[in-house]
C-alpha cells in the first residue's frame, strides 16, 4: 500500500486524534491532529506504509526527529514527539502546526523581493542554519519550499522563518570531519557539485552554495542557471547538471544582465555570491553565519521602526496569491511591507493597520485574497469577525467566507481585512 488512510477521529499512539489530512509527499503524509490531553492542535507526519520496510527510508524519517530536536533555534520546526504507533505499526513525528506560507509561493506571487525584504528572511534563515552548523548538522536540501514564513505570534515582527525538512540532514562527525555522499541527495536546482558525486564530503559549505542561489533568486526573480529559466518544455536535467558541475560560473551581475535584472543586485554582491557559488568547498564561506555576516551590510539593513498603533482605516483589498500547497498549513503570502517592517499589534475582532506596498506608495485599487486565507470580515456592516475565505468571485467582487463563530455566505470584497 502506497497511501495512507487515517480517518478523522482515529487515535494515533493513544494521544493524538486525527482531524484531517493536510498533504501527502514522497516520504509520508501529514495530518492535523489534536492532542487529547491538552487540546493543542499539532501536525502529525506519518511514514508511508510501503517505505516502512526500507531501512534507509526509515532511518531518514527517524533522523528528522533526532536532528530537529538538537538544534536550539526558534527558526527550526519544533518536533515535540516521535514514535511508532502500536495499532498501525507506522513511525510518526509530531510537529508544531504552522500557519503561513512557504518561500516558494512568496517568490511566485511577488517575483522579486527588495534587499530589505531579503534581509528579513535570510537573517532568520541563517540563524537556524548557523546554529545547525555549529553542532555539526548540514541541512543538505535547502530550497524555497523548505523555508516557511509563519504568521507572527508576537508583536513587532512581520513573520517568523521556519526551516523545514531535516530528513536528509547530515551529521558531520568529529572523526571523519565530513559526512559522505552515498547517493545523490538534494534538489537539482539547489544542490552543490559535491552532492552529485558519490563519496564526496558534505560540510556546512554545502548549505552555503544553496544559500547563495536562494538569495540571487529572491533578489532577481530568476534562477542563476540558464536551463532553469528556459521556456516550458525546453528544460534539460542533463544540461542543468553540466551547468552545476562543468560550465564556467559567470559573475552574478553578468548572469542577471542577460535577463535585464542586474540593477536589482546590491553593490558588492558579485564578490559575496562568488564565495557561495564556487565549486571548491574550501573557497566558500565556512558556514551560514559567516555568509550572513558578509551579506548583511550589502543589503543596507536599517533598524526596524517601532510598531505603528492599531487603527481602523477604510477596508483594503488584497494582492492576488496562488493557493499554497505545502506539507504544513499555509496562508496567503505576507503583504510586501511585512518583509521589512514590523506588523501592527493584532487586536481580537479588529483589523490591523493596512500594510504599505514595496515602495510605500498608495495601495492598488483591486487586490484579492486567496482561498483558505484567514481574514476579518464585516457581515452586513456589523463588527469584524474572524473568518476563512472559501471562494473568490472577481467578476462580482464578492467573497464567500465561513465565520469562526458559525455560518457562511457571500460578502463584498471591501468588507474584508487581513489578519496580518
Amino acid at each position: 500500500m502506497s497511501t495512507l488512510a487515517l480517518e478523522p477521529g482515529q487515535i494515533v499512539d493513544r494521544e493524538y486524534k486525527v482531524a484531517q489530512l493536510l498533504s501527502q509527499g514522497g516520504m509520508g503524509a501529514v495530518y492535523i491532529v489534536e492532542h487529547i490531553t491538552t487540546g493543542k492542535r499539532r501536525a502529525l507526519k506519518v511514514m508511508l506504509p510501503h517505505l516502512v520496510r526500507d531501512p534507509a527510508s526509515r532511518d531518514r524519517f527517524e533522523r528528522e526527529a533526532r536532528i530537529g530536536a538538537r538544534i536550539e533555534s526558534d527558526n527550526v520546526v519544533d518536533v515535540v514527539d516521535a514514535g511508532v504507533d502500536e495499532t498501525t505499526g507506522l513511525p510518526f513525528l509530531v510537529m508544531e502546526l504552522l500557519d503561513g506560507v512557504d518561500l516558494d509561493h512568496v517568490i511566485e506571487q511577488h517575483k522579486t523581493i527588495p534587499a530589505q525584504g531579503v534581509a528579513g528572511i535570510v537573517g532568520q534563515l541563517c540563524d537556524a542554519l548557523g546554529r545547525a552548523h555549529a553542532i555539526g548538522v548540514v541541512h543538505s536540501d535547502l530550497k524555497p519550499e523548505n523555508v516557511f514564513l509563519e504568521k507572527p505570534r508576537r508583536r513587532g515582527v512581520a513573520f517568523t522563518v521556519k526551516v523545514m525538512d531535516f530528513g536528509i540532514a547530515k551529521l558531520v562527525s568529529e572523526e571523519s570531519q565530513a559526512a559522505k555522499v552515498t547517493t545523490p541527495i538534494g534538489s537539482p536546482l539547489w544542490m552543490a557539485p559535491e552532492q552529485t558525486m558519490r563519496g564526496a564530503g558534505i560540510t556546512p559549505a554545502t548549505d552555503v552554495w544553496a544559500l547563495g542561489l536562494l538569495v540571487y533568486r529572491m533578489l532577481t526573480g530568476r534562477s542563476y542557471w540558464r536551463g532553469a529559466n528556459a521556456s516550458e518544455g525546453e528544460f534539460s536535467l542533463g544540461g542543468l547538471v553540466l551547468e552545476v558541475v562543468v560550465h564556467p560560473l559567470a559573475p552574478a551581475s553578468q548572469r542577471a544582465a542577460e535577463y535585464g535584472v542586474a540593477q536589482l543586485l546590491p553593490g558588492g554582491f558579485n564578490a559575496w555570491f562568488a564565495r557561495c557559488v564556487v565549486r571548491e568547498q574550501d573557497q566558500r564561506f565556512a558556514n551560514a553565519s559567516a555568509a550572513w555576516d558578509a551579506l548583511e551590510p550589502l543589503l543596507g539593513v536599517a533598524p526596524a521602526p517601532s510598531p505603528p498603533p492599531v487603527a481602523t482605516p477604510a477596508a483594503q483589498p488584497y494582492a492576488p496569491a496562488a493557493p499554497a500547497v505545502t506539507h504544513l498549513p499555509t496562508q496567503a503570502a505576507p503583504m510586501p511591507a511585512q518583509f521589512y517592517a514590523p506588523a501592527a499589534p493584532a487586536v481580537p475582532h479588529q483589523p490591523t493597520q493596512a500594510a504599505p506596498s514595496w515602495t510605500q506608495s498608495a495601495p492598488q485599487a483591486v487586490r484579492w485574497p486567496m482561498v483558505q486565507q484567514r481574514v476579518y470580515a464585516s457581515v452586513q456592516g456589523g463588527a469584524f469577525q474572524l473568518a476563512t475565505v472559501l471562494e473568490v468571485n472577481t467578476q462580482s467582487a464578492m467573497i464567500r467566507i465561513r465565520l469562526d463563530a458559525g455560518g457562511e455566505g457571500w460578502v463584498p470584497a471591501a468588507h474584508l481585512r487581513s489578519t496580518f
